[in-house]
């Protein structure tokens, strides 16, 4: 699992508020769906395609909400929003399966059906995404993205946020706020998830000044009480739990039988209705989650439009379900940036404009602003913010506060 990142609503925990992270809160108590959707603006031009991949559906985990998600954030554009330059999108969608093989199929499809940009919410396998996608010169923006390609490529290649900088951020921030000097990272045992602390936990940890554990469990590991041991007995004061929603409901629950009293970080993925229902609300209470999305917040004005836009092209979508929402602000940053488009819609004109398009809130992203200019982090160009955004969580796992800050540099 590629680690995800934060942000809306006032910090009501002292913890939140000491950390220097700056918050954001909106005044609208909400409305009915077809004033917070606007005024219509439909698409009359001929259909232009975007790519979305999705690792879909694993043995591991369920990501189609996705494809769901991320086809009616376009809906929403081409009726609202006038679609790219007057076109309409059409989507063309593809899952990888989370296989290195299923990725290159899905990006060679993409070229295939010649479309003018893809959008990927969240992968195992982003890196082998990428590589056809980039040798095609085809666009491609990622939710978040680790890897050498994913990050540094400056052609071709958009992340909205830094999967370096969003893993390492929230637990060195905790650790700092509760003057301990070390951090246990409990990690699914999957390439993408790992190669992070092959690359980056060196350097950005020596310079927080922290030691740190690395735990890897293997997928499928259902009594993690042993790892949890092992995390108790370090003397770690902060543990960052990094997996689906499975994985780190056995993490959790070993943490609790083992009696650990640290602060407990997790990735956004982590928190599920699954993850509410089987996790005690002792454990939940006070942890601290990455994110990438305001799912839950009611009075944001992000999470307003989201939840309309769902109710309206895709009913029944569980409305505090992370990952379609993620898909969701991948599509719609996407569809943001290009909204000065004009002319012939291609693989080329996307990647002109992207690159020029002016510094932009990230649509439900809790105030997080992005601009894909390749400045945002000189060392990782294909990165558009430097923000990140975090969540406290209440006992019943529903985020009780969003707040903004930077990344730890990566």
């Amino acid at each position: 699992m590629t680690a995800l990142s934060l942000g809306a609503a006032a910090c009501a925990d002292d913890k939140a508020a000491d950390s220097g992270s700056s918050t954001t809160s909106s005044d609208s108590g909400g409305g009915s769906s077809d004033d917070i959707l606007g005024t219509p603006d439909p698409a009359t031009g001929d259909p232009v395609k975007v790519g979305v991949v999705s690792d879909g559906a694993t043995q591991a985990f369920d990501n189609t909400s996705e494809l769901v998600a991320a086809k009616a954030a376009s809906d929403y554009w081409n009726e609202y929003k006038g679609g790219l330059a007057g076109h309409e999108v059409e989507t063309v969608t593809c899952e990888t399966k989370g296989e290195p093989t299923g990725a290159t199929d899905c990006a060679n499809k993409m070229v295939t059906e010649g479309v003018v940009g893809v959008v990927v919410g969240q992968s195992a396998v982003a890196a082998d995404i990428w590589k056809p996608l980039h040798e095609a010169k085809v666009p491609v923006m990622f939710l978040a993205a680790s890897g050498e390609g994913p990050l540094t490529d400056p052609d071709s290649t958009y992340n909205l946020s830094n999967g370096y900088g969003t893993l390492f951020t929230l637990p060195v921030t905790v650790a700092e706020q509760n003057d301990t000097d070390k951090v246990a990272f409990v990690v699914i045992d999957v390439p993408q998830a790992l190669e992070a602390f092959d690359e980056a936990a060196p350097q950005m940890l020596d310079a927080a000044g922290l030691e740190y554990d690395l735990i890897k469990v293997p997928i499928g590991t259902a009594d993690m009480t042993p790892q949890m041991q092992q995390v108790k007995d370090s003397g770690a004061g902060v543990v960052q739990v990094v997996g689906n929603d499975s994985f780190c409901i056995a993490a959790f629950n070993g943490l609790k039988a083992v009696g650990y009293e640290g602060d407990i970080t997790a990735v956004t993925q982590c928190i599920t209705d699954a993850t509410r229902e089987a996790v005690d609300p002792s454990v939940l209470e006070g942890m601290y989650i990455t994110a990438t999305s305001t799912v839950g917040a009611e009075e944001d004005e992000g999470y307003q439009l989201y939840k309309a836009t769902m109710e309206k092209y895709a009913p029944g979508t569980e409305p505090n379900d992370s990952i379609p929402m993620n898909a969701w602000v991948s599509m719609m940053s996407f569809l943001t940036a290009l909204e000065k488009l004009d002319g012939d819609v291609t693989a080329e004109s996307v990647n002109t404009t992207i690159k020029a398009m002016d510094k932009s809130l990230m649509p439900g992203a809790g105030g997080i602003e992005y601009q894909c200019n390749g400045k945002a982090n000189p060392a990782t160009p294909a990165v558009c913010t430097a923000q990140v955004l975090q969540a406290q969580l209440d006992g019943e796992g529903n985020p009780s506060s969003y707040s903004v800050g930077e990344a730890v540099a990566g």
